[in-house]
């Protein structure tokens, strides 16, 4: 399963002063909310995708968010501006604490000796997050379990293909980032949701090739293409993910304008920019592999 965590971030130096300083907002009161609603423990699960997953949320949902000045623990003696929770922050730390105890999941069945120790751990420490979450969540719960048992039957017949896999966890962040939306905002939210989950298990893959090369575990790109594939797979690989990356701008292109456009800023930055960097980043450490 991949680690879902961290590909899906800003371009800062090409966000305006105003628009860094509120997806900056977003992310401490993403982090706040993840306290309120999954427990202080649940924190250990906030990430750059999540904040993204709010973001876009508002955005669909037409949530116009308040903000705050506060402390938290990490900044005790300077007051920085804090969004206020709303519903798209608390349904991005359900979403977090669900898909962090599946990973923990995965990682005690598949893991070494070494990992399922830390495996189970993490699942002591973040099952009150995951019951706190599926309780507001059941179907969507029973929905990721679905998508994650049949990823995880795939990766264990070791199938040497990269759409099958992505394809699954596409479904899977389609589901999350649609639920509870209804009619238009669903159907954008759904072509969104797909194309980034496609988008991040590719990166993910590219990014653990050598790891997974050197343990032995399923890497669908390690088993087409070799541990070092070569110049022509590595442009198939660039094809696939800016494919994805076209149809998410094409969707978000549907989505009419917030009254300032700072957030509409944001979403553009990252889908434009924050995500190409990391798909030439993580792929620039195979070419430099040669």
């Amino acid at each position: 399963m991949t680690h879902v965590f961290g590909y899906v971030k800003i371009q800062k130096s090409e966000l305006r002063v105003r628009e860094y300083e509120y997806y900056r907002a977003a992310y401490c009161g993403l982090c706040r909310s993840m306290g309120k609603c999954t427990g202080q423990c649940s924190r250990l699960t906030l990430s750059y995708d999540f904040a993204f997953l709010a973001l876009m949320r508002m955005t669909l949902s037409g949530v116009a968010p308040t903000f705050k000045k506060r402390r938290c623990l990490v900044h005790l003696f300077h007051k920085r501006m804090m969004m206020e929770p709303n519903e798209a922050l608390a349904f991005a730390a359900d979403a977090a604490a669900l898909l962090a105890y599946e990973k923990c999941l995965d990682d005690v069945a598949d893991g070494g000796f070494f990992g399922r120790i830390s495996a189970r751990l993490r699942c002591l420490l973040l099952h009150a997050a995951y019951r706190r979450a599926r309780k507001r969540h059941k179907a969507l719960a029973v929905t990721l379990r679905t998508e994650l048992a049949e990823l995880s039957r795939i990766e264990g017949e070791k199938r040497p293909t990269v759409d099958e896999p992505a394809a699954v966890f596409g479904r899977l962040l389609a589901a999350l980032m649609a639920e509870g939306l209804s009619d238009n905002a669903a159907r954008i939210a759904r072509v969104i949701g797909d194309k980034v989950g496609r988008f991040i298990y590719i990166v993910d893959a590219i990014d653990d090739l050598a790891r997974d090369a050197k343990a032995g575990n399923y890497n669908p790109i390690l088993l087409a293409f070799g541990e070092s594939p070569d110049a022509a797979a590595r442009e198939t690989l660039r094809d696939a993910l800016l494919v994805s990356l076209d149809d998410v701008s094409a969707a978000l292109d549907l989505i009419p304008e917030d009254n300032d456009g700072t957030r509409r800023a944001i979403l553009e930055n990252i889908v434009y920019l924050g995500m190409p960097a990391t798909a030439k980043q993580v792929l620039s450490k195979e070419d430099r592999s040669e």
